[in-house]
């Protein structure tokens, strides 16, 4: 008996083997992403970003321009999520993997692993100094019991499992770095250590904006749980401050002093409008408040049974049931009274509410509530917070099982077990776009966003195939989807876009021309629609011209040319249209046309050569016949003509 005890205390009680522990519980509960590849928005940090693919060199345009810029690479695109986002730490990051081992997702999904565990460890050692000087030698344990129901929450598996967020961990890594510091320097009294603090906050700030709450949050620590007087922490809070000042100005100065000055009119990047008589129209202050109080009850849901998951809570996966709803009135009492707690009882439960107000301060960023943040609520929105509301939890656990190590494990034990487990479960969806789709539609399955999603996926496998039975099994399973999000969304343009290019690979023409033109209506400058459009009217013309009505497919390819006068194969149709009408003269101008877009172009050549043959020139025929016939020998076969 009194060695099991021995052994027990040590296992609470041992650092060394808290480290240990600490590192291998992350690897072992996101082991199972290793062999996933890049998922959703992985694209626009990494994949996709021609800053962070140049490696090291693109270094300074991440610091210089939006975080999504690199991506869109057009001015003004990258705006289109409200406030904007600059971000460049974690892209900083992945640059320099990139220089490293190029798009290989192994190691990026092992460098996000490796994040969280420094994160996990870096959270128990400053939750060990800061719980010291009110609990002693029990600090030690229930930093330990904090730090592994904190590792194996599911609710993080969005910002571990999906590359992209590790935005959230470095953001929450620096930040808790910065105030294990800052607890050093107050016991210690090294001036570098008043830098070094600042420095770690600022490179949280610049992982992830809300990493600024704890500007707040560090000195609130030292005095309320730590017991340090507010005087001996104003030197290192005004560097702190000083750190937030000059993140602002960063931000100010790539961002603009105001970047919500122009809200998104888009419901997926707007989630507080309307669709009524064909337009989006902002909600009434009832209906907003209704939407960010259910979306807050549903915050506490997760931290408590986090199940089932899902990436996508975008209009209408949120129902909009006013703010006299029973999950918001319920919200409205929980936090009214949890803050009414932490305010009042301040002497007499310091750590509580401590922990009650870093719960809430990150949380209040993102809850739509001070500025929009782009949707309605997101699991990787908890992140930063469930910091502050797990150490609350545990504190409550030790405190009710009389604090002592071994009845705390009885309750915390199964928890953690429960944690590990469904976090497991949880990481395949996210190994790629259509495991995490079709997995995630069965909870969202009101988000207009996620049904169109699902039907990308699906479209994306079409180009390149011929067979048209393949082709149109795909596109029969993509339009209902389609439909859900237009029934869900009817002004959903991206919508309409992907039922526009399902109806395209059906050879439906006609109908993809009305779907593009519902998009154009909205958004004439759209690049995607002005393109697909294009496409759409030069094979219509095709289409008409290979049923004898030339007339009328003259009509569709000269809009098509008006869009884009450099396609080279709308100008071969063109000419091929005006020379079925006799008009030699044009139809050799449109094949010249189209050999200066491409002059490696046989057929061009070929049709140049009949053209010039119609109009009297077989001299100069031949050799646009010769030409075509070097460049493709089989261009006479192809055409079946006999050679010339």
């Amino acid at each position: 008996m009194h060695k099991a005890m021995t052994i027990g205390q040590r296992i609470f009680s041992d650092a060394g083997l808290h480290r240990l522990v600490l590192f291998l519980l992350p690897l072992l509960i996101y082991a199972n992403t290793l062999g996933h590849g890049f998922v959703l928005d992985d694209g626009i940090v990494i994949t996709e970003n021609r800053f962070v693919k140049q490696g090291i060199s693109g270094i300074p345009d991440l610091l210089l321009h939006d975080s999504f810029y690199g991506f869109f690479k057009k001015e003004g695109k990258e705006k289109l999520v409200a406030g904007g986002r600059y971000r460049p730490m974690s892209l900083i990051v992945f640059a320099i993997a990139y220089e490293l081992v190029g798009a290989r997702a192994f190691f990026f999904h092992l460098l996000s692993i490796l994040a969280y565990a420094a994160l996990c460890y870096s959270l128990y050692l400053f939750v060990k100094q800061l719980l010291t000087p009110k609990l002693g030698g029990n600090a030690v344990t229930v930093a330990f019991f904090f730090a592994l129901v904190f590792c194996s929450h599911p609710v993080h598996t969005e910002c571990v499992a999906n590359i992209k967020g590790m935005d959230e961990t470095l953001a929450l890594l620096f930040s808790a770095l910065s105030g294990l510091v800052f607890l050093n320097y107050l016991d210690q009294r090294k001036v570098w250590q008043v830098f070094v603090s600042a420095i770690l906050l600022l490179l949280g700030m610049l992982s992830k904006e809300n990493a600024i709450t704890y500007t707040l949050l560090i000195p609130m620590a030292a005095v309320l749980v730590y017991g340090k007087a507010v005087s001996a922490t104003g030197r290192a809070t005004l560097w702190l401050t000083v750190a937030a000042v000059i993140f602002l100005l960063m931000r100010a100065q790539t961002l603009g002093f105001n970047p919500f000055n122009k809200l998104s009119s888009e419901l997926m990047n707007n989630p507080f409008l309307k669709y009524e008589q064909g337009q989006s129209v902002p909600m009434s202050v009832g209906e907003k408040a209704g939407i960010i109080t259910y979306c807050l009850f549903e915050y506490l849901r997760l931290m408590l049974w986090p199940h089932p998951l899902t990436h996508d809570y975008y209009p209408k996966h949120i129902p909009m049931l006013g703010m006299f709803s029973v999950k918001s009135l319920v919200a409205l009492g929980l936090y009214s009274g949890m803050l009414l707690m932490a305010m009042l009882r301040m002497r007499r439960w310091p750590v509580l509410s401590f922990a009650t107000i870093a719960f809430f301060a990150p949380l209040f960023l993102v809850s739509n509530i001070l500025f929009p943040v782009g949707t309605n609520m997101g699991e990787r929105f908890l992140f930063m917070p469930s910091a502050g509301f797990l150490i609350g939890a545990v504190l409550l656990v030790w405190t009710a099982a009389g604090q002592r190590p071994g009845r705390t494990m009885w309750i915390l034990g199964p928890v953690v077990a429960i944690f590990c487990f469904l976090t497991t479960m949880r990481n395949p969806a996210w190994a790629n776009n259509k495991a995490l789709f079709e997995t995630d539609v069965r909870v969202s399955e009101n988000s207009a966003k996620i049904h169109n999603a699902i039907a990308g996926v699906m479209l994306e496998e079409v180009p390149g195939m011929k067979d048209s039975a393949s082709i149109r099994a795909i596109t029969s399973k993509a339009k209902p989807r389609l439909e859900r999000a237009l029934a869900i969304h009817p002004g959903y343009l991206e919508a309409q876009l992907q039922m526009g290019n399902a109806f395209y690979y059906e050879g439906d023409y006609e109908r993809a021309i009305e779907r593009y033109q519902l998009l154009l209506e909205r958004l004439p400058e759209d690049e995607n629609g002005q393109r697909n459009m294009q496409f759409a009217l030069r094979e219509r013309g095709r289409q008409l011209g290979q049923s004898g009505k030339v007339s009328e497919a003259r009509e569709y390819i000269l809009r098509s040319l008006a869009l884009n006068p450099a396609d080279a194969e709308a100008n071969m149709l063109m000419g091929v249209a005006e020379g079925s009408s006799g008009n030699s003269a044009l139809a050799i101008s449109y094949f010249r046309k189209a050999i200066g877009l491409e002059p490696k172009n046989s057929q061009a050549y070929f049709n140049l050569g009949i053209a010039m043959r119609n109009d009297g020139q077989q001299a100069k025929a031949d050799s646009m016949f010769a030409a075509a016939k070097a460049l493709d020998p089989e261009v006479f076969k192809r055409n079946g003509m006999p050679e010339q």
